[in-house]
């Protein structure tokens, strides 16, 4: 029912569907309000004078952990602070000890507790401590910079005083007054926010880059890698990394490697970070020379990971917004092997014949093709194939941390 009121809705006139956006946002704004008011009596009013940008307060509840989102505030954070004031503010269910090491020493990290997160929308926190009014009325935040699937929620819904800048990674559309810009991760985000809410003049498109430039020892690394695995540095090795979630888990990768893993005996499969059906789907059907690494927050472990690999054969349900983990690979120089998804399809935006081979939704039989013809042009083409790595590190330069860096300095500044 829902998905057919949004057909619906988004065949209507644009002031209409800009109207449905404005009356769901001010609607839980009310609510929240009101929720505030009961579960956080004593709560300081914000009190903001417009003037220059130097107090800056990074949020989000997962933001130490590494995931593609979170390392990319993480980033804007190592970027803003050598001019700016810059408070890191994040959740300390689930941080991730090591992450802390990636952050300039300058940025002043402030790990809050909750008791519950909800995790329908306006995403309730309760139990919140410190509460993000609490740490804005303190540090004089000027500016507050999170990221959020597009749409407006709690906290930060109901903190209407202070601009805001959003990170959009999933095109939900939002017109809440005090966000001053929206920065979406591919075209295909931004288009599908516009769609609702009409040309966004607040937003501007920059792909969630990569936290940081490859080491220069990364095929040592790689190399590191595959010897304690045992393949030989001669050997071609597909990889994948990405959460270990069946909920986003596409079995075509698995199931191409499976019908040419026999003809191949010299080619491998890498998969960090495995989800647990495919994990069962390798154990049961005995796909050979698969080979699973745990999933790891540390740099170091997933530049080897890259820099072992061949080529990266990528799948994932539903698909990208954006695409770090691609990113990583192309900019060491590997070509990709992909899918249409069920859902988003950024990474089309910029994997071209040159660096990748794209399949088609569930079509096994050509990401198998695929593979083959990746082995091959490696075995018996090296011009070729040494063409398909020089493109994926072109590619690879719309994904620059330090351009990024350097995004968010000036968007700042002109603020």
């Amino acid at each position: 029912m829902r998905r057919i009121v949004k057909k619906l809705v988004l065949r209507a006139p644009l002031t209409l569907r800009k109207n449905v956006v404005l009356l769901r946002e001010r609607y839980w704004q009310l609510r929240m309000k009101k929720w505030e008011r009961k579960n956080y009596p004593d709560l300081p009013e914000i009190k903001h004078k417009r003037g220059p940008v130097k107090n800056i307060l990074i949020y989000q509840i997962t933001g130490m952990t590494h995931g593609g989102t979170e390392k990319n505030l993480q980033l804007i954070a190592n970027g803003l602070v050598n001019s700016y004031n810059v408070f890191f503010m994040y959740g300390e269910t689930g941080a991730e000890s090591n992450r802390v090491e990636s952050f300039d020493p300058k940025v002043e990290l402030i790990p809050f507790s909750y008791k519950s997160n909800d995790v329908a929308v306006p995403h309730r926190l309760s139990g919140m401590k410190p509460h993000i009014k609490e740490i804005t009325s303190q540090y004089d935040i000027d500016l507050i910079i999170t990221a959020t699937p597009g749409y407006a929620h709690y906290p930060w819904n109901i903190i209407t005083e202070v601009p805001l800048v959003i990170s959009n990674v999933f095109g939900a559309p939002t017109l809440q007054k005090n966000i001053v810009s929206v920065i979406y991760n591919s075209e295909t985000t931004k288009k599908h926010a516009e769609e609702w809410i009409g040309p966004d003049p607040r937003g501007e498109v920059m792909y969630a880059p990569l936290f940081n430039l490859p080491p220069e020892n990364t095929h040592e690394l790689g190399q590191q890698l595959r010897s304690q695995l045992g393949i030989k540095a001669t050997d071609f090795m597909f990889g994948r990394i990405g959460r270990d979630d069946n909920a986003i888990f596409d079995p075509v990768g698995i199931r191409a490697w499976q019908q040419i893993a026999e003809n191949n005996p010299d080619a491998h499969y890498i998969i960090m970070s495995p989800p647990p059906a495919l994990v069962e789907i390798v154990t049961k059907e005995n796909i050979p020379r698969v080979h699973f690494l745990p999933p790891s927050s540390k740099e170091k472990d997933v530049w080897a990971f890259h820099g072992a690999l061949n080529c990266f054969a990528h799948f994932r349900f539903d698909g990208e917004t954006s695409g770090v983990a691609i990113a990583e690979s192309l900019t060491i120089g590997n070509p990709v092997i992909s899918h249409r998804s069920h859902l988003w399809n950024a990474h089309l935006e910029y994997l071209s014949p040159s660096c990748s081979r794209i399949a088609d939704k569930d079509d096994t039989a050509s990401y198998a093709d695929y593979m083959q013809e990746f082995i091959d042009l490696y075995r018996n083409e090296p011009a070729t194939w040494q063409s398909l790595c020089v493109s994926a590190k072109e590619t690879a330069q719309r994904f620059d941390p330090e351009k990024y860096k350097a995004f968010m300095v000036d968007l700042v500044r002109k603020l």
